[in-house]
């Protein structure tokens, strides 16, 4: 495992994002789930998710699990950038999790990508059949966790969240 990046100190200002996440508060999400079939197989079933982020911004991603599972599942979040093509992991869902892969706008700045995320686990707390307390932020292969991961954590741990 790679050792995690050591970030500026003032990137977990908690009075700063305190703030931040006063003003996600006054945007509703705006969830939108809608089945895909075209990528859904055998034992997976794949849900493009559609939501608003803090600032408005259309934010959309991909949901895959496996139907035959009832019990609520752990999530796997990953980011991809916006040239890349998302794809489902099924390995993680024939291990019993559900992937989510989101896609990252082009030109999105840190702050906002941090606001992205925590709005993300705002999202799977709404959704059934899933464990919003077991929530891991993996790296796409070959590349480390992205900063908003390792910042989006560690306000967590220190129970700043946006719900």
């Amino acid at each position: 495992m790679a050792p995690q990046r050591i970030l500026h100190p003032l990137l977990m200002d908690r009075h700063y994002w305190r703030n931040r996440l006063q003003e996600q508060k006054l945007t509703r999400h705006g969830l939108m789930i809608v089945p895909r079939p075209d990528l859904s197989g055998t034992g997976c079933d794949v849900q493009e998710l559609r939501f608003r982020a803090h600032d408005g911004l259309r934010l959309w991603g991909l949901l895959a699990r496996c139907p035959l599972l009832q019990q609520p599942r752990p999530v796997r979040l990953r980011m991809i950038g916006p040239c890349d093509a998302p794809a489902i992991d099924r390995d993680c869902i024939e291990a019993g999790s559900v992937d989510l892969v989101l896609q990252v706008p082009a030109g999105r700045r840190l702050e906002d990508r941090v606001l992205d995320v925590l709005r993300v686990f705002e999202v799977i707390e709404s959704l059934d059949g899933v464990d919003a307390t077991r929530i891991s932020l993996g790296a796409c292969p070959g590349k480390s966790r992205p900063d908003e991961f390792l910042i989006a954590s560690e306000l967590r741990a220190g129970g700043l969240e946006a719900s």
